[in-house]
């Protein structure tokens, strides 16, 4: 059988298909309704104040042009996640199921709140699905999943889901369930996946209208959580004296040469080593925003003192 195409003939599952393409078209409604609201709103704008250089910074890559872009980036790599050469290799190679599970993680779920996508989609859903939500919310019927959502935006809840999503799968029988049914293999393992990557970035990345609820110092520290449980739980796959998983252990030599027990120790690596890339990355450019502000705050400060010296 080709890796090329599934069982079906497909190169991508046809319902992953039909879902971006009408996410896409919803998204792209609504999201050319707000540039040209940004594009009025920067014709009368004035130029930005030397004294908030880090929110100019920041705002540069927030605009609705660069979240059209981050959510295309999201959709592209969610087709090839789902796509039939990876999926079917997944299910022969261990390092490669860790690549799918890593561009749920940390490159899809990111660039799909980088892309800001609740106001875009709301904008593009027809006029009589938004009238019936309204007149949903006017009955108190949303009331309660507006406060089960903001439970699960607290920073410890959402930190802590994006973990027990991880070592929950990542355990032997659940993992072994996954491999031996594609249903909960895609429906269920992935979509936790993205589910609680989704909400984890929430808090670090600046996705409208959800506000972020912890500074630069404090999305530093909650990136670093993350970064902890990954190398740890990388750790724990990658000194194991033998195969953790049923589909991937009973064979003796794995396609290319690799063993069952030095296949998971690639995986493993992968993990630990790409995994925790995104996580540092925007560590980084978190803490050179921070040094902006105090940068910025001295500045201020020091402007105050030559005025009242004056």
């Amino acid at each position: 059988m080709s890796i090329w195409v599934d069982a079906n003939g497909w190169p991508v599952p046809p319902t992953v298909l039909l879902g971006c393409l009408v996410a896409e078209v919803l998204y792209f409604r609504g999201w050319r309704v707000l540039v040209k609201a940004e594009q009025a709103k920067a014709a009368r704008a004035k130029a930005h104040s030397v004294f908030n250089s880090s929110q100019v910074g920041e705002s540069r890559w927030s605009s609705w042009f660069w979240r059209g872009t981050y959510f295309l980036g999201a959709i592209f790599a969610l087709l090839l996640a789902s796509s039939a050469p990876v999926d079917i290799l997944s299910g022969r190679l261990f390092w490669v199921h860790m690549i799918q599970h890593l561009l749920l993680l940390v490159v899809i779920a990111p660039l799909l709140v980088a892309g800001a996508p609740l106001l875009p989609l709301w904008l593009g859903l027809p006029g009589w699905a938004r009238r019936l939500v309204r007149a949903s919310s006017m009955l108190k019927i949303g009331s309660p999943f507006h406060r089960f959502g903001h439970w699960l935006r607290q920073p410890v809840v959402s930190c802590g889901l994006l973990i027990v999503g991880m070592w929950a799968w990542h355990w032997p029988a659940l993992y072994d369930l996954a491999l031996t049914n594609a249903a909960i293999h895609d429906w269920c393992e992935h979509l936790t996946f993205l589910a609680v990557s989704f909400l984890y970035w929430t808090q670090v990345i600046p996705s409208p209208p959800l506000r972020l609820r912890l500074g630069y110092l404090g999305r530093m520290v909650y990136l670093g959580v993350a970064i902890a449980q990954n190398v740890v739980l990388a750790v724990l796959l990658g000194f194991a004296p033998a195969p953790l998983y049923a589909p991937y252990a009973h064979l003796v030599t794995a396609p290319g040469g690799l063993s069952a027990l030095a296949d998971q120790r690639l995986g493993a690596g992968i993990m630990w080593t790409v995994g925790d890339f995104p996580f540092i990355a925007v560590i980084c450019v978190l803490g050179l925003l921070w040094l902006a502000t105090q940068s910025d705050d001295t500045e201020i400060t020091m402007h105050s003192k030559t005025v009242l010296e004056r």
